[in-house]
């Protein structure tokens, strides 16, 4: 306010400062020497006095635009983040259930997420997939949170064949391997519903794509669609090199868990026939990153 009111003074002084500087450079003229001088420089003071004042209020008025916008973008970006958070909350808690029904922890979900943003992270910096990762908005983050719903399909799975101990018969394998087309196909419905609403996709299309196709392998031998190559999506070739190193270096009430050496051979092995090669390489540029997580999050 008082920065305001030296603004509204400076204006008003201006004519009186000027009356008196010419008087002080000119040997002809004395400042206020006469009526006419003091009526001229009164109504200069005046009407500085005015442009002072709508001034005042403009800049008011503009301070109080401001301080609304700030408001407003805060409470978007609160609102934001508690849609987000609450999303993401819910997510979880989905995915978390399947797991539960599995043999697998909370942890394994937390492990995969963090697995994945690893590898994500370094194919968009180090990879010929680095183009495709980086033209996609928000993609690490979205494979980040679509991760969870990997295996939600398993809550359609009989606990009888979920939570056997000894081998799966044949028919009950093919029941077991029918949980990549539920979730697939539930997370494709969720993801329609977003695209009718917004006209673009969601993270459920990533979650969808990871969902039906992180059991494909690279030589076309993995299910449900035997896919081959580079037509599997590649966030389920990243979802499934990730989940693959979570399952053997866990250890369950059937196995021992592998040490990460064990799973790095495994992996290098396996480039080609069962997971990407890029993505492989990927793997061994930030296996020590696995590595910590696998030994900081334990079940």
């Amino acid at each position: 306010m008082q920065r305001k009111i030296l603004i509204i003074l400076s204006f008003m002084a201006t004519p009186v400062l000027r009356e008196l500087l010419f008087g002080l450079l000119s040997d002809h003229h004395k400042p206020f020497d006469s009526i006419e001088d003091i009526l001229h420089t009164g109504l200069e003071v005046l009407f500085m006095a005015v442009i002072g004042v709508v001034l005042f209020f403009i800049i008011m008025r503009l301070e109080k635009t401001r301080e609304t916008n700030e408001l407003l973008d805060r409470l978007v970006d609160e609102k934001t983040k508690e849609v987000t958070l609450t999303q993401k909350t819910s997510i979880e808690a989905l995915a978390t259930l399947a797991e539960y029904r599995d043999s697998d922890t909370g942890l394994h979900l937390k492990r995969i997420q963090s697995y994945v943003k690893i590898i994500s992270l370094d194919l968009s910096a180090n990879s010929r997939y680095k183009k495709y990762l980086t033209d996609k908005s928000e993609y690490v983050e979205d494979i980040v949170l679509a991760s969870l719903l990997h295996d939600i399909g398993k809550v359609a799975i009989s606990s009888e064949i979920l939570l056997k101990p000894g081998e799966l018969t044949t028919e009950e394998f093919e029941v077991m391997k029918s949980h990549t087309s539920i979730a697939g196909e539930m997370l494709k419905k969720a993801n329609r519903i977003y695209w009718d609403n917004f006209g673009r996709d969601s993270y459920l299309a990533l979650a969808r794509d990871i969902a039906f196709y992180h059991h494909e392998k690279w030589d076309g031998t993995g299910y449900p669609k035997g896919l081959k190559a580079e037509k599997i999506p590649l966030s389920a070739r990243i979802v499934a090199m990730c989940d693959v190193y979570d399952a053997v270096t866990s250890e369950r009430v059937y196995k021992k868990a592998w040490s990460h050496e064990e799973a790095r051979k495994m992996i290098i092995e396996n480039a080609g026939s069962h997971f990407d090669p890029i993505i492989v390489e990927s793997f061994t540029n930030v296996e020590k990153e696995f590595d910590r997580i696998r030994l900081e999050i334990q079940d």
